[in-house]
This record gives structure tokens, sequence and C-alpha cells, in this order.
């Protein structure tokens, strides 16, 4: 069954106060109609694609500017709004004048959903408090009488620290024990509400207030759909639910996608029991070499879809594409992973590695498919700064292939297009190779 959801580097003049494209390549704004457009609505936002561009953004710089912006009135609706046009900009910029590698870009993302969720947990928790109560654990479990957390499960690229510019977020939200909140401090108004209504109507307020359009445009467009039961089953749901739907119903798509998982709120012990209790279900203790076979049929109805709908320019579910990286990485973490902690990463990239340290994949395989993957996310972005709209697919405007081309170091469209085809047809081959020996 198939899944729910399917250069040359730049100068800096001296003391590195602004950063320029290399020689041939496009600034933000040159690039990037979403760019002109932010700086136009608001003009305060140049200093992103200027002066402040000599350095990336951080974890602990976003925060700041979130508690600024929070201590001169702003909303959080708005404050999130606000740092995610900065990051967007200041990356675009260092990305395209070649300053910035993929894993500077991927962390950037990362990093700005980590603290985007974290911080509409920290605003919405304190009125949903008032109104409904404290999710207390109930007697009897580990923390009884302590405050629950909300376990916000990262999957995709946000799980593996590999996050798209333009890109939703998979989440699955989690809690621990079953129990009714802690109502004693309210007033009047209700008081038997159940710490799974508490941790739903947190989880709905959390997804609204990172995706919903606004006249300042949006934070993140968060896809649910990886849940348990998907669209059917409750926003939030508890860790006795998840193992029971995991091992009664859990599918092998399913497998692949928790592979991803990573724990992105909650304390450091709630984390570790729910990766304790999804591992299991991930890894396997022997060697599970049907693995390939439920990734071969995954693949071929993904290319099914494809040829359908048409995709052949699609730099993710393509051939030779980005998925296809993707699988053959995960192919071996799900055949091995029980057996070989290590290979229970996350990150892409990280997994190659190590399968060529194995010698699962030899030195000219393993650097064929890394080198395939940073062309090609690299490829995706430059489609995804156009618009700012999330996007796989290879542009038809004429102006904007030219556009492409040049941000990609290439003199034309045919020039990149042969260099893209030549990567899409030695991931192909390789995956062919994968999934045919096994």
């Amino acid at each position: 069954m198939t899944s729910r959801k399917t250069a040359s580097r730049a100068s800096t003049r001296p003391g590195g106060t602004r950063i320029q494209a290399a020689a041939g390549l496009p600034s933000a704004t040159q690039f990037s109609r979403y760019a002109r457009q932010m700086i136009a609505a608001r003009p305060e936002l140049t200093a992103e694609t200027g002066a402040a561009a000599g350095t990336a953004w951080t974890r602990a710089a976003m925060r700041d500017f979130l508690h600024a912006a929070l201590q001169q009135g702003r909303g959080m609706e708005s404050a999130l709004r606000h740092l995610r046009a900065r990051v967007m900009l200041r990356t675009m910029q260092r990305d395209l004048s070649g300053v910035a590698p993929l894993a500077e870009v991927c962390r950037c993302m990362t990093d700005l959903a980590e603290v985007a969720i974290a911080a509409a947990i920290a605003s919405i928790s304190p009125e949903l408090d008032a109104r409904m109560g404290i999710p207390v654990a109930p007697p009897g479990t580990p923390g009884a009488g302590g405050r629950q957390p909300l376990l916000v499960v990262g999957m995709g690229k946000l799980g593996g620290g590999e996050l798209n510019v333009s890109s939703d977020i998979d989440l699955v939200f989690v809690y621990p024990e079953e129990g009714d909140t802690d109502t004693r401090a309210i007033q009047g108004g209700r008081h038997d509400y159940s710490v799974h209504e508490y941790f739903n109507a947190l989880g709905k307020r959390i997804t609204a207030l990172l995706s919903m359009p606004t006249a300042e445009g949006f934070v993140f467009r968060v896809d649910m759909r990886l849940r348990p039961w998907g669209d059917a089953g409750p926003l939030a749901i508890s860790f006795d639910a998840l193992e029971q739907y995991l091992v009664t119903q859990g599918r092998e798509w399913e497998r692949y996608a928790w592979i991803k998982g990573r724990t992105l709120t909650g304390d450091v012990a709630a984390q570790r029991a729910l990766t304790q209790l999804v591992r299991p279900f991930v890894f396997r203790k022997y060697l599970d070499y049907g693995a390939f076979a439920a990734m071969r049929e995954l693949h071929a109805q993904i290319r099914e879809e494809v040829a359908r709908r048409e995709l052949a320019a699609h730099v993710k579910l393509g051939p030779g594409g980005i998925r296809e990286i993707e699988f053959i990485a995960q192919a071996f973490q799900l055949i091995r992973g029980g057996r070989e902690q290590a290979l229970q990463t996350r990150p892409t990239l990280e997994v190659l590695a190590l399968l060529e340290a194995r010698q699962l994949l030899d030195a000219v395989q393993a650097a064929i498919l890394r080198n395939a993957y940073d062309f090609l996310r690299r490829v995706e972005h430059r489609i995804q700064y156009l618009d700012d709209a999330q996007t796989h697919e290879l542009p038809q405007d004429a102006g904007d292939r030219r556009l492409l081309a040049r941000a990609m170091g290439f003199a034309g469209w045919p020039a990149f297009m042969a260099a893209l085809d030549a990567h899409r047809t030695a991931v192909s081959r390789q995956f062919e190779q994968t999934f045919t020996t096994q």
C-alpha cells in the first residue's frame, strides 16, 4: 500500500560586510520573485540579503529575535512570520551566492521549524491550562501528578535534519498517558477534561498557528497524515495507543516513514520511552531482507503514479530523483538497523557514509549517490526559491529555466539539463542494481 504522503564560492568584501554572488550567480533579489515581493512590502528586510547575510542564522539568534519581538508587543503569530521571512531571505542569499553549503541551508530551516514548534507550545499552553486544566500523569504512572509533555515527532526531512526551504513539516503528536487534567485552579466552566482532549486541542492550535495564512504569510505548512490512521485518526494519541497501532496495523511503508521520526519536544525520559516503543517496529532484530521486496513494491507504485501524472520533471519523485537515493539508504537501514545500531541514524548523507564504511556500497557507488543528492537538493531549493512554492518540478517558463541554470552555475539550460540527466541516470542505474541483486 502506498504512503499517505508520498558552484563556485562567492567572495566577500573586506570585513565580511556583504555577501555578493560569485561571477555569473544571481543574488536573491535577482533570482527570486518571492524575495523581491517581500522586500518591496517590508524594506527593512533588505538587510537580510546585504550586511546581515555575512553570517548564518542560528537557533539562539532565532530565539532572541522572537523574545525581542514579543517584548515589543508583537504577537507570536506575527513574530514567527517575521522571523521566517528573515531566515528565508538570508539563507537564500547565502545559498545562491555560493557561500552556504547544502548542510547549512537544511540546518537553518530545520532549526527554524524546531524553534517555531517550541515557541508555539510555550505560547498556547498557558491559555489551555487556564481553560482545560493541566495534563498531569495519573497515579501509578511515571511522574504521577506531574505535568505530561506533548511529544512532537518530526517525520521526513524535518526528522532527518534535512528540511527543504519551502517545505511542509510532517508531524506526529504523542503523549505518555491517558487520564484527566488537573482543573482545581479553574474558576467556573467545565472541570472534566481528559488529557486526550487537552492534547488534541493543543495540537490543533499548534498546526493553525504555524500554517494559517495571514497578511504576513505563514510559518510552515503542516502535514499530519503520517500519524496513525492518517486523517481518520485523532490528532494526538497516547503511547499505548501508538504501540497498539504499530503492532496490529503498522504497514511496511510506515516502517520506512518512522526511520526518520525524531522527537523534538518533551523531557529526556519521555523521549527515550517513545524511542524504545517505536524502535522494534522499525528495526527488526534479524536481518530483514524482506524489506527490499517491500521497498521495491512501494517504489513501483510511486513510479506508476509519476507516469500517470507525467512527473518526469519532478526532481524528488521522478526517475533518478531524491526519493530513489533515500530508498537505497533506507532499505539497508530497514534490513540491518536492528543488528547494527549505528545504521539507525537519520540524515541521508550520514547513512550513505556508513554504508560505504561497512562496504555495503563501494566508494564509487557512494560517491555517485552523494554527489547526486547534493546536486538534486540544490536544484530543489532553487526551484522553491522562485516563488516560495512547495514544488519539486523543473520550471516550464524559458526565463525561469535560464535563471535556474545560472543559479546552478551553468551557461544555459542545455548544459544544466545534461548535468541533471547524468546524475539521474546514474542514480536510476544504482537503484536498479541495488533492488534487483538483493
